[in-house]
């Protein structure tokens, strides 16, 4: 420490050789709480000042605050009441710390700042109401409130210092609005006086910001060299010298100002000390105490982060510098002028830009709190529940991981380094976060999507049959199956098969001339939804001729070949998604709220419960209490540890949500020879579900009235095993749910270290099927071989290979789906995780394709496969094509056991025949055979 005297601090001298008091820029619990203020104020700190930015950083950024936040939420405050008490609390308690600097200095000093909130930096009415609010609300003679130096801003100045209260007035650049703020004080005091109020228990700052000032001139010098490398020289030594210039002429204006026979006339009064704010260097060229050193004069105050504090005791220069060079300075002033660059549009844009920062901390501090406050009451009720049982540990470190590695912001900043170092994942990342605004967008569209359910519905439809594939198809399903249609809106159905049968039975169903047709497809290329639309569209043009188009409705990305047909056919409605919403994470999006307004679901509630949760799983909200990340936690960290089959366990109102459940977890998760195994429909029978490899997720529905269900789940739990348990209480918390596991999948794919928003795998299917249609248009014919009957002996031979506790057995099923069939398939699944001791999986072909099979060929080698297909009896043609559904549906088929047997799969293709049902019996009668 540079010092005459050893027994002083720098900040100390400070005061006592130069009349200049040092404060504190930074203000949080921690620092109150643990004796650090305490000792900096012991060590020669005379006041404290505090903005939106420091109480952001304070409270999202620590955990300083956690306690007293759940105290807040559990009594029921607001965003508005818990923001309040927080701030409120920390300024009281420095005041309170200050205490004794304000007494000993008779009211000089001692003072901690609270500012109004930067929103209402435009509003005069406002900001006095507020100020005055917190004067009395907070009850310390040592506070001063901060106001910023706007036009706006300096009518309150007065008003507030004329009702007796202290003012900090902030963000104060140039000499000339300085003058202002000075005089606006002054009148001020002049109308205390006039009420009798006792002047010298008024006090004021006018924060006089500096190193802001460099930063933008050295940038706009730095042009200038730039453009005129001719006046490098003369330019460059202007650099990191405007401020302290500047800051030497405002000082003069005090002086001036504060010797007027006005102020004089004000006995008692207090001169309005001049605060140096800003001062912590940002340039690292220049002296980490440049902004201490070289302004330090009487009645002056000086402001200093942290960092610059600790720098000036140790090794700052204690001297009146502040009125040395004083020509110099207005030298320099007028050298930048004259090369252009008038400091005053610099101040004036500062003094916007600050509000503007100021104001963005404030919403996000805001935002924070909110998130918080949603995380905690999505807990608070039970909304989940998670019993870890023996996985404890598991869990705890994936949540640590979390923690530690910032996956929440990293998440938001679309960081693809949290997935994968392999930066040629760039532009998967960055170009798939989409979702992550989608509920904001959804709730600005759904004036659209209800007016045009509405005309929907005038026009007399009555019917709407979804033609999609994945992503585009399941969530529709899951909201037809949960809520139905609403009284007076239209009933849905979802068509996502290739098989004739499947076809021919939504035409059935489809009366034309009230069905209103959806094409649902992202890149708007997908084969089957291209096949699906030809067929369609055939039978209306026959119907209707050219007024075809109006039963079409098409939601696809912006520019696709889909939304080139949709205007050229003249479809009814034209949706074009963001491209930036990938098709698993289009739930809340255009694919999945088309349908919803249609059926006549309640979007504003729906779209609420969505954007509640995205709040709930904001970065801000630590990994404890992030219900997306505390669900990613139990998903990736119980798959770490051999956990890896999630077998989801529902109530019957909310079933279907396993299978779009199944797809984003499978598909996002499921590659590098990793992933999340999600074992959907699986007979519940918690006696036989109790493997090493098992983890269980339960959708509750309903109220806490007990079920059957949940004595089922409680013996799961009571033999220790993993159980998470999410509470439904509302169907519209289904929005939620969509996005609730949209960001556990993002991050269990992080602590798997996969990308999860491609699919590298699927793509080969595709390719395979491409090219087994080529081969059938140049031959005529699909090749027979390598299918086999139900009873052939390569059916046990390849199921005996399926190891208990550790692999799974899939039944994929290339036919259309029934009840009966559905029934048949669930009792197979039982006898082969009785025989077997596996978990099972059954996925109705080919729309498994576009979900579990990216997981099949890419995941961990732990499947064991039984394809399953039948003959086709009657075939459907497809318009334009050489190939008809049935060949197309076959191709598939034979694509997917080609990449398979390709990718090492243990992989069984089973024909059954052209009677399907007799061909499942077959086949269980042959398993049956297994010891």
């Amino acid at each position: 420490m540079t010092s005459a005297n050893n027994s002083q601090t720098n900040a100390q001298r400070a005061h006592t050789e130069c009349d200049q008091s040092i404060w504190y820029d930074n203000l949080r619990r921690s620092l109150l709480q643990g004796g650090e203020f305490a000792r900096i104020v012991k060590e020669g700190v005379r006041g404290c000042t505090s903005n939106p930015t420091i109480f952001e950083k304070a409270i999202g950024g620590s955990t300083d605050y956690d306690a007293a936040f759940k105290q807040l939420v559990a009594q029921g405050s607001t965003v508005e009441e818990i923001y309040d008490d927080l701030v409120i609390e920390d300024i009281r308690t420095a005041a309170d710390l200050l205490r004794p600097v304000y007494d000993s200095s008779n009211g000089a000093d001692g003072f901690v700042s609270v500012e109004v909130s930067p929103l209402l930096a435009s509003d005069t009415q406002g900001t006095i109401a507020e100020a005055k609010r917190l004067s009395q609300r907070i009850d310390r003679p040592n506070l001063m409130i901060k106001i910023p130096a706007t036009p706006e801003g300096l009518p309150a100045v007065t008003e507030v210092i004329a009702a007796g209260i202290s003012v900090n007035i902030t963000l104060i650049f140039s000499v000339a609005r300085y003058r202002e703020v000075a005089l606006a004080y002054i009148a001020g005091l002049e109308q205390a006086h006039k009420s009798g109020k006792d002047l010298s228990r008024i006090a004021s700052v006018a924060s006089f910001f500096v190193s802001r000032i460099d930063s933008a001139v050295d940038d706009l010098i730095q042009k200038k060299m730039e453009a005129e490398p001719q006046r490098k020289d003369q330019l460059a030594a202007l650099m990191g010298k405007a401020a302290i210039a500047n800051a030497k002429q405002a000082y003069r204006v005090f002086q001036e100002v504060f010797a007027l026979d006005r102020f004089r006339a004000l006995k008692n009064a207090r001169a309005q000390r001049v605060l140096w704010a800003s001062t912590g260097t940002k340039n690292p060229k220049y002296p980490d105490t440049l902004y201490v050193d070289h302004l330090m004069g009487p009645q002056t105050v000086n402001t200093v982060p942290p960092q610059t504090l600790d720098a000036f005791q140790d090794h700052g220069t204690v001297k009146a510098t502040l009125e040395q060079d004083l020509p110099a300075a207005d030298q320099l002033i007028d050298q930048l002028a004259a090369v252009g660059i008038p400091l005053e549009p610099v101040c004036q844009k500062l003094l916007q830009d600050g509000v503007q920062s100021f104001s963005k901390s404030m919403t996000s501090l805001m935002q924070v709190i909110a998130s918080k406050r949603a995380a905690l009451i999505e807990q608070s009720p039970g909304r989940d529940a998670f019993a870890l049982g023996r996985s404890s540990d598991a869990v705890a470190t994936a949540l640590s991981w979390l923690d530690q590695n910032q996956a929440g912001k990293r998440l938001w900043a679309k960081d693809r380094s949290l997935f994968t170092p392999d930066s040629n994942h760039d532009a998967s990342v960055s170009t798939r976060l989409g979702w992550l605004l989608s509920p904001q967008l959804m709730r600005q569209n759904i004036g659209r999507l209800t007016e045009f359910a509405d005309q929907v519905k005038q026009a007399g439809f009555k019917k709407a049959l979804l033609l999609g594939m994945g992503g585009s198809s399941l969530c529709p399903e899951v909201l037809a199956t949960t809520f139905g249609a609403a009284p007076g809106a239209l009933e849905l159905r979802v068509l996502d098969s290739t098989d004739p049968e499947a076809v021919h039975s939504a035409a059935q169903w489809a009366e034309l001339g009230s069905t209103l047709f959806i094409v649902a497809s992202k890149s708007g290329s997908t084969i089957e939804v291209s096949s699906f639309a030809s067929y369609f569209w055939q039978l209306c043009e026959q119907r209707f001729g050219d007024q075809a188009g109006s039963h079409f409705v098409a939601i696809s990305d912006p520019g696709t070949v889909l939304v080139k047909l949709a205007q050229e056919k003249r479809y009814r409605a034209l949706f074009e998604n963001p491209a930036d919403i990938g098709g698993r994470y289009s739930a809340v999006s255009y694919f999945g709220m088309v349908p919803a307004a249609l059926l006549g679901i309640d979007l504003a509630a729906f779209i609420g419960d969505a954007e509640h949760m995205i709040q709930t799983c904001q970065a801000s909200v630590p990994s404890a209490e992030n219900p997306g990340q505390r669900l990613g936690a139990f998903m990736g960290g119980l798959a770490r540890t051999g956990r890896d089959k999630m077998t989801l366990i529902a109530s019957p109102e909310v079933a279907t949500l396993g299978s779009w459940i199944e797809q984003l977890v499978a598909e996002s998760t499921g590659k590098q020879g990793k992933g999340v195994v999600p074992i959907d429909l699986e007979p519940f029978d918690p006696s036989q579900q109790q493997g090493a490899d098992r983890a269980f997720v339960y959708l509750r529905f309903g109220d806490a009235k007990a079920t059957a269900l949940d004595a089922q789940v409680e013996q799961l739990i009571a033999a220790g095993l993993p159980v998470a348990t999410l509470h439904l209480t509302d169907r519209k918390h289904v929005g939620g749910e969509f996005v609730r596991w949209e960001m556990a999948t993002a991050f269990a794919s992080a602590l798997l270290g996969v990308n999860p928003f491609d699919e590298p795998d699927v793509s080969a299917a595709k390719k395979a099927t491409g090219d087994f249609i080529a081969q059938f248009e140049k031959a005529g014919a699909l090749p027979r071989d390598g299918w086999v009957a139900a009873n052939d002996p390569g059916v046990l031979q390849t199921l005996k290979k399926a190891k208990k506790g550790s692999d799974y057995v899939v039944l994929s099923a290339f036919f259309a789906r029934t009840d009966e069939r559905d029934h048949q398939l669930s009792a197979l699944r039982v006898q082969l995780r009785q025989k077997l001791g596996c978990a099972t999986t059954l996925g109705y072909g080919p729309r498994f394709l576009h979900s579990t099979g990216q997981l099949h060929k890419g995941g961990p080698n732990t499947g064991v496969f039984v394809l399953l297909r039948s003959d086709v009896s009657t075939d459907t043609a497809i318009p334009g094509q050489k190939f008809s559904f049935g060949v197309l549906r076959d191709a598939q088929a034979l694509g997917d056991q080609q990449v398979l047997q390709q990718r090492g799969r243990r992989v069984v293709a089973v024909n059954l025949g052209s009677d399907i049902k007799s061909g499942l019996d077959r086949l269980a009668a042959e398993i049956a055979k297994l010891q």
